[in-house]
């Protein structure tokens, strides 16, 4: 069983810089496949990142999003939801 707690003795620049290591663990994996992963934007519990190479478009996108977020959430020690990028500017464009 998987105990969550929040980071809350993290800086926003610390947690942001914290997730950055979490995604460089992971890259490897994507470039071994000639993708990559960027992050976006972090608000709250929400983390935007855009799929890139291979990884864009890919069929298998929303399973490697679900890759990564589980990788963050046991990494940060707090649920997060990953999100493609193409959502953040969707929530924008609603004024959300």
């Amino acid at each position: 069983m998987l105990i969550l707690t929040a980071n809350a003795h993290l800086t926003n620049l610390q947690r942001i810089r914290r997730i950055e290591t979490l995604l460089e663990d992971i890259r490897p994996n994507l470039q071994r496949d000639h993708g990559d992963v960027e992050l976006v934007e972090v608000d709250g519990k929400s983390i935007y990142v855009k799929m890139v190479g291979a990884c864009s478009g890919c069929q298998m996108a929303g399973t490697t999003l679900g890759g990564i977020q589980q990788h963050l959430i046991e990494g940060l020690g707090e649920f997060v939801q990953v999100l493609p990028q193409e959502e953040l500017t969707r929530r924008k464009s609603m004024g959300a």
